[in-house]
Formats: structure tokens, C-alpha cells, sequence
């Protein structure tokens, strides 16, 4: 089981809600509300907490859904989406996990990670 450090962390509040771009570095967890771009730099990890609602695309290195994406999501890395993970629009990375109980509507393209030779 791969260990998260957060030494540095950013944190998004439930009761927060944005609209536009916004764009994350290291390890964010993100527990608000979103209608927009959610960009992650390379590197990193972007947490959607259960709480989270983003309604736009997510650009990021690895991301992990526990809450609701209404978007098409592109990760250089990987995507997992637990079981109380929703999304509702296309994925594309080299690895896609979907945990008992998640949900996806989509299409799934899976590319080779940009690490492989």
C-alpha cells in the first residue's frame, strides 16, 4: 500500500464554492464545491473528499474520487474512484481503479503512463 505524505497540504472547506480555474500543487484535499477547471500539478495528488462537487474537466497527476465529478477527467498517473466515488463523464489515464460501489458513466481511454518506455 503506497504511504501519502502531507507535509504539504492544501485544504478546500465543504462550505467553499468556486468558480473558475483552479490549480493545485502536491497534495490538495478538496471538500467544496466547484464549476469550472480543477488543474493538479505533475506530481501530484488531488483528493476529491466526499463532500467534493465538481462540475467541469480535471487535469492531474493522480487523482482519488470519494465524491461527485460531473466532467471528463485526463491524470498522467492514475484514478481511483471509491465507493462513494460518482463521475459522470469520460476518464483518460494509464490506470483507472473503480472500488465496489463506485460510479462511472462514461468512456475510459487508458494511454501508457508517460514513465514507461
Amino acid at each position: 500500500m503506497e504511504i501519502l505524505s502531507e507535509s504539504a497540504l492544501t485544504w478546500i472547506d465543504p462550505k467553499t464554492r468556486i468558480e473558475g480555474r483552479i490549480f493545485f500543487d502536491q497534495v490538495a484535499r478538496f471538500h467544496g464545491a466547484l464549476l469550472g477547471e480543477a488543474h493538479a500539478a505533475p506530481g501530484s495528488t488531488l483528493i476529491l473528499c466526499e463532500s467534493a462537487i465538481i462540475e467541469g474537466n480535471i487535469f492531474a497527476d493522480t487523482l482519488l474520487i470519494d465524491g461527485y465529478v460531473h466532467g471528463n477527467i485526463e491524470a498522467k498517473t492514475r484514478v481511483v474512484v471509491s465507493r462513494s466515488g460518482r463521475v459522470l463523464g469520460n476518464i483518460q489515464s494509464p490506470s483507472l481503479q473503480l472500488d465496489f460501489g463506485a460510479y462511472f458513466e462514461g468512456e475510459c481511454r487508458m494511454l501508457p503512463s508517460e514513465n514507461s518506455t
